[in-house]
């Protein structure tokens, strides 16, 4: 069974994103969005704190709405989500706590055969995670997953035909320290080639580190970029992201931005900054292949005594 929720008209971008952004939908209700995943069709796949709640968005619609696809069982948050096959997608679940997810449990969601009522199939359970988060399958493997564990400071390795899984890689690069007032380490990860890129939204740190075909094996860890707060930030830090053809990275930037970070680790706001609306607790940046346009997704939150649900936005990218 499927569920329309409606569109908001109201377009939240100000004037000095006017012409970059256009917000597609909001959530009318306060429903975050975690991740995102662009599907063969032009739709977007959209993780939910909401109830486990998974929804497909067609952004080719002149009124987009979130239509709820799954709920899936025994959890009720969902994080990370990739492709693991021709429309077909892994996605992680747990029962959300503070900063600890219990039952921590990975899914197959497959549009493969029908592409509005997936096949739902549980494929692993992580018995070990405490807080899983950022996901990404192995470019030539794509039934192995790599998985970032935000409070054990790791990388969980499963194997979603037998459903092990182990961490294969441990540093303090992917841990917050101690006294982190946000106890989120590792966060946002993401396979190019036989690298594996990654935030620490503790550390404010970019990073990556070589992988091997199996992923089994890593190299050393290289930091790309360091977080530049602007005076009197104390809010920001670096969630999920996406990277494009060319090496750049567009990061989630909560409170209110989205960032670049080239190959070099330059850094530069590509939109949200000051008191913009254009995207309120941004979460993921997803590019669509072969154009200058990525989808932010937001998480939504109180601004000015205002409360606005999680958002997808276009974000048109400039050379």
């Amino acid at each position: 069974m499927r569920f329309n929720l409606t569109l908001s008209l109201t377009i939240l971008a100000s004037a000095t994103s006017a012409q970059s952004t256009t917000q597609l939908f909001n959530f009318t209700s306060s429903i975050s969005i975690e991740n995102s995943e662009l599907r063969p069709n032009g739709h977007l796949l959209l993780t939910t704190f909401y109830k486990a709640h998974l929804y497909t968005l067609n952004l080719q619609s002149r009124t987009p709405k979130a239509e709820l696809v799954a709920t899936l069982p025994g959890v009720t948050a969902l994080t990370g989500i990739t492709s693991v096959g021709h429309d077909k997608y892994a996605v992680v679940g747990g029962i959300r706590g503070s900063y600890h997810y219990d039952n921590e449990t990975i899914y197959t969601v497959d549009f493969s055969k029908n592409t509005t009522t997936p096949t739902i199939q549980t494929v692993a359970h992580v018995p070990d995670a405490e807080m899983l988060n950022g996901m990404a399958s192995m470019p030539s493997q794509p039934h192995i997953l790599l998985i970032a564990d935000a409070r054990l400071g790791s990388i969980f390795r499963v194997d979603i035909t037998t459903g092990i899984s182990k961490i294969v890689l441990k540093n303090d690069a992917l841990a917050a320290p101690a006294n982190s007032s946000i106890p989120i380490g590792i966060n946002g990860l993401q396979v190019v080639g036989n690298n594996v890129y990654f935030t620490n939204s503790a550390l404010n740190i970019f990073a990556r580190v070589s992988v091997s075909e199996d992923a089994r094996a890593f190299g050393r860890i290289r930091v790309i970029a360091r977080l530049e707060r602007e005076a009197g930030d104390t809010d920001s830090d670096w969630d999920d992201f996406a990277i494009d053809a060319s090496g750049n990275a567009y990061v989630a930037q909560p409170a209110y931005s989205i960032v670049k970070i080239a190959p070099d680790g330059t850094q530069s706001v590509v939109d949200g900054r000051g008191d913009s609306l254009a995207f309120i607790g941004p979460t993921s940046v997803q590019i669509v292949p072969g154009r200058r346009l990525a989808y932010v997704t937001t998480r939504g939150g109180d601004v000015g005594g205002v409360s606005y649900g999680g958002q997808v936005v276009a974000l048109r990218l400039r050379e």
